[in-house]
């Protein structure tokens, strides 16, 4: 009797959780495959070019486009990728004279992290494959009539913070 009260919870509860879209199930699927396999396909290509993984790439453009200097934090704040450690993957960057961690001058107690000439000729080899699979991979996203409005959505769509109610999602702007 105990077990039929069980499997009647949890039904109840299988009832009470979201049920999102099926077609928008199957974007976030499609998008996030795709998004590994242009990575893997890079990240293949980059050792085999015998440069550094996608990920140094995202640092590298990162401090570079923050003006060639950076606070770790501030760098973590923009990338497009997870680093599972910036401290430790600044330290191989730094190793591999990609990098150079400073003194901060505003308070001598922080550290910024500098990219060296170096580090700029890296990021400019790298992205000379990230760049073509990138065009290669995405042309089909051509054929859209209006393919800002897709970025703008995927802007929004990652604009919205996870502690703010559904209906507070900024998608229909």
């Amino acid at each position: 009797m105990s077990d039929n009260a069980d499997v009647k919870a949890a039904a109840a509860e299988d009832d009470a959780m979201p049920n999102p879209d099926p077609a928008h199930v199957a974007v976030w699927i499609a998008l996030n495959r795709a998004r590994l396999s242009l990575m893997r396909g890079v990240d293949r290509r980059l050792r085999e070019e015998g440069l550094p993984p996608l990920t140094w790439y995202d640092v590298l453009w990162t401090i570079e486009k923050l003006g060639g200097a950076a606070r770790p934090a501030v760098i973590m704040e923009e990338l497009l990728f997870e680093p599972s450690a910036l401290s430790h993957m600044a330290r191989r960057m730094e190793a591999a004279r990609l990098l150079k961690t400073c003194v901060a001058k505003e308070d001598r107690r922080g550290r910024m992290l500098r990219i060296t000439s170096k580090g700029v000729e890296a990021r400019a080899a790298i992205w000379r494959i990230y760049g073509s699979a990138l065009k290669a991979r995405l042309a089909p996203l051509n054929e859209l009539s209006d393919i800002d409005s897709v970025a703008k959505l995927f802007e929004n769509i990652a604009d919205v913070r996870f502690d703010q109610p559904p209906n507070a999602a900024k998608c229909n702007q």
